[in-house]
């Protein structure tokens, strides 16, 4: 969550399994190498990110947030799974309201070249 927070993509690579799954408002990503390029895209499309709660359970972590997404307000929650000490194999991100959302993934299509 405080990799996501600073917007360190590199960070957040790091902190993932090998095999790990992000689950976007699109689609789903498989493998870190896969995941970290969507990551590098994400952490420059869903800025100003602010925490507004955090549930913390043995294995996962619900982030919820405020920030802008593709340049309008947004609020979202990042759903980690993870064991403790143990690195990520599960992402999850929900982005809403949906004109935040849409505006977002057209940014996110561009920096991941698939305009």
């Amino acid at each position: 969550m405080e990799a996501f927070l600073a917007g360190d993509a590199r960070a957040m690579t790091e902190l993932l399994e090998p095999d790990a799954t992000f689950h976007s408002p699109v689609t789903d990503y498989r493998g870190r190498e896969p995941v970290g390029e969507v990551l590098g895209a994400l952490v420059r499309v869903v800025t100003d990110v602010r925490l507004t709660r955090v549930l913390d359970g043995p294995d996962a972590t619900a982030g919820f947030f405020t920030a802008s997404a593709g340049g309008r307000q947004a609020e979202g929650v990042l759903l980690v799974l993870a064991p403790p000490g143990g690195r990520a194999s599960d992402v999850t991100l929900m982005v809403r309201p949906l004109a935040s959302l849409l505006a977002g993934i057209e940014r996110m299509k561009v920096l991941l070249g698939l305009d």
